[in-house]
């Protein structure tokens, strides 16, 4: 069999370097692509083949056998499986060991790791290693490399180092994958597959890129007359003749002046759908050759921001990496050591928004090496972690990594166990309590749990879109603009009220949703704004805030007034924005308190019949309204014009429309966060201070207690009796 296998890498081989490599690109995308449409249906049908609900949620670690002696490697997974883990994950960076010459294939040492991970009750994900390209690879051929914006090439010696434009590359990536699909794709021991490793999407400079780029162009555009308007090259004669003359916005280049923002917008469009594509490709060779049974997913960072994963769309389901403490503290006191609050229920929602099914492919298990400030975290952190994922929806959380690693880049990274090999680390005592916890939690598994009606009425949706945030980033107009704390902003209000919440597009159905959140959704056309319309006028409850509406989707004004297109769905007109220095400080009033912002103030002038819900105190437009709300049909649209300094403005209007609509809420501070999942109420805390919870008194406390204590989680129920 194996001899059959070589033969079948050796004419694939030869096939590629006799044929042009347009010629392959074609031929390969042809013979990848019949599984296309047939890939991107195959969730709905096969998904409970890949986790099964009763499970709750598996528990995992990565495994680095090429790191350690090979005669520790039975040792530790016997010691992984002893600890109650359910899978391990290898590969991900082999790639030198899987193929140390051209062409020349070795999985023994990789059998071998497998083999002793299921002797000892493990199952395995495997990863491709694209991230990583051996040395022979750049030696042989130096034109794979990645071209960075100053105008250098990278070189072996990192990751992530290689063009995804370039067609050589994909070439060696597309033959390893063969390889591996090959060998793995038919072994009841590989549970799934995970792809490259956090792609981010990088700008890539390269002859390739800059070829690959013209042809995407000519596509998205099919003249060069069309995107010359689109990308106006009648201002500063910045006109093309054709395509071929296109250079690749590079602002690294071109001193202080600014390119053309939609010359950047299209870039950064670009390099998202070759990370796309890239994953897509890989994923339609696995494809072809693993069992139903075996997953394929990717591992993107947090809510991406470079990299779009709806682009991925061939993939299984998007799982994500998750390093909560990075020397930031968001909440004062403690909270430098429990994490950034908003990450893993903002990265919960939203990857699990997408085909209904995630995981954390990396968690955090203690100190890291990476961040500006690596301090130990607090008792009880990832422990209160591994419990949040769980009730985010989460099918599965792997823990990078088992073993502390001993030298090279990574050394001062924490594993489950410590330096010996065999010592569990604080984390890692964490993950063995939150593993026995899920045990017991399987036994109180209700598969007729229905969401309670009070929970069901909060249902909230995000409107979210890369392209908005990269047009957002593009143009800030103020260096206190932040996209992204923006969205904790808002997702933090919403949060407060107890509300399950959905990442979604434009082209989701919004009616599921009593409440739909869209802040700065700055990029518009008229098919969306009718659709918030409808949204509204049939009884949904529409909350969008400054800056929504400015441009289209070219990422040009509208000819008329500041977002013309949405005065009389908001039922008001932009009159202007105003923003402030650093250090100056604006005041707006609502009814009740006084609040202060200086980053953006859309001044607002109602129409009959809107209400104003906050007003500017100071500058010269005192008494102008900053936000507002109208009744339009049987729902209701608010518009909060202001960014304030905390948040704590929009988080009172943001509550007062889920009250307004007659929903009871929550009251949850900024770092406290309840979900329901599967019959399950799940609370955590991040903040210093202890949280007395309202549990209702028909409510069985599963684990933890109440009050909430800082760093620590609690599950309750309304299952009294466990099943035996």
């Amino acid at each position: 069999m194996k001899n059959i296998k070589g033969l079948s890498i050796l004419l694939f081989v030869l096939t590629v370097i006799l044929l042009p490599h347009s010629i392959y690109n074609e031929t390969f995308a042809q013979s990848v692509n019949t599984n296309v449409s047939s890939s991107r249906n195959r969730l709905s049908q096969t998904s409970p083949l890949f986790f099964q609900k009763s499970d709750l949620m598996k528990i995992g670690a990565f495994y680095y056998p090429e790191q350690w002696p090979h005669e520790q490697w039975e040792r530790d997974f016997n010691n992984m499986a002893k600890y109650g883990f359910d899978f391990t994950h290898m590969a991900e960076f082999a790639w030198t060991y899987m193929e140390p010459e051209d062409g020349k294939f070795d999985f023994k040492w990789l059998d071998d790791a497998i083999g002793l991970a299921a002797k000892a009750g493990l199952k395995v994900i495997l990863c491709t290693p694209s991230l990583c390209p051996p040395a022979w690879m750049g030696e042989k051929y130096p034109e794979i490399y990645l071209v960075g914006s100053d105008g250098r090439r990278r070189e072996h010696g990192v990751r992530a180092n290689a063009s995804l434009s370039n067609d050589r590359y994909k070439f060696f990536v597309d033959r390893i994958v063969t390889a591996m699909a090959e060998h793995y794709g038919k072994d009841t021991r590989i549970m799934g597959w995970q792809l490259d490793n956090e792609p981010l999407a990088t700008s890539d400079y390269s002859p390739s890129a800059r070829l690959a780029f013209q042809e995407w162009l000519k596509k998205r555009y099919g003249t060069i007359d069309k995107l010359n308007a689109v990308w106006m090259g009648s201002f500063w004669s910045t006109r093309y003749s054709n395509f071929e003359q296109v250079l690749i916005p590079n602002e690294a280049m071109n001193g202080e002046d600014k390119l053309s923002p939609h010359a950047l917008l299209d870039f950064q469009r670009f390099t998202a759908a070759v990370t796309g594509n890239f994953l897509n490709r890989q994923t339609d060779i696995l494809r072809k050759y693993i069992l139903p049974t075996q997953w394929i997913t990717t591992n993107y960072v947090n809510v991406s921001t470079s990299s779009d994963p709806r682009l991925s769309d061939h993939l299984d389901f998007p799982s994500f990496t998750l390093y909560p403490v990075n020397g930031r503290n968001e909440l004062g006191g403690i909270n430098f050591r429990t994490g950034n609050p908003y990450r893993l229920y903002e990265a919960c929602d939203y990857y699990r928004s997408i085909h209904g099914i995630t995981g954390v492919m990396e968690l955090q298990p203690g100190q890291v090496n990476w961040a500006s400030i690596n301090p130990m975290l607090y008792p009880g952190t990832v422990h209160m972690w591994i419990l949040q994922a769980f009730g985010g929806g989460c099918s599965f959380v792997c823990t990078y990594r088992y073993r502390h690693p001993l030298a090279s880049s990574e050394m001062y990274h924490d594993g489950i166990v410590g330096t010996d090999g065999v010592t569990l680390s604080q984390g890692g005592n964490e993950f063995v309590q939150a593993i026995q916890e899920l045990k017991k939690l399987r036994l109180f598994y209700d598969s007729k749990a229905k969401m309670p009606e009070q929970i069901a009425k909060r249902k909230t949706a995000y409107l979210w879109s890369h392209e908005v945030m990269w047009d957002l980033d593009l143009q800030q107009q103020t260096t206190l603009w932040s996209s992204w704390r923006y969205r904790n902003m808002y997702t933090s209000a919403i949060k407060s009220t107890g509300a399950p919440v959905d990442f979604i597009t434009e082209t989701d159905d919004f009616s599921a949703y009593p409440f739909l959140v869209a802040p700065a959704y700055q990029l518009i056309d008229e098919v969306l704004v009718e659709k918030w319309h409808q949204y509204v006028e049939n009884g949904g409850h529409l909350i969008l805030s400054c800056r929504t509406g400015q441009k289209d989707k070219n990422g040009h004004f509208f000819e008329g007034n500041w977002a013309a297109p949405i005065s009389s769905l908001i039922g008001a007109n932009v009159e202007f924005f105003d923003m402030l220095l650093p250090d100056d400080k604006g005041s707006v009033k609502t009814k009740s308190n006084t609040y202060t912002w200086n980053c953006w103030g859309d001044v607002l002038k109602p129409t009959a019949g809107t209400e104003v819900l906050a007003t500017y105190a100071d500058q010269f437009y005192t008494g102008k309204a900053a936000a507002i709300t109208r009744k339009l049909g049987k729902g209701t649209v608010t518009y909060i014009g202001v960014y304030s300094k905390d948040g704590q403005l929009e988080r009172e209007i943001v509550r007062d429309v889920y009250q307004r609509a007659g929903v009871e809420i929550e009251d949850l501070p900024k770092g406290v966060y309840m979900e329901w999942r599967d019959g399950f109420i799940v609370a955590v805390n991040y903040t210093d201070q202890d949280f007395k919870l309202m549990i209702p008194d028909n409510a069985s406390i599963l684990i933890g207690s109440n009050p909430l204590k800082p760093a620590q989680s609690i599950i309750w129920s309304f299952q009294n009796n466990a099943k035996q």
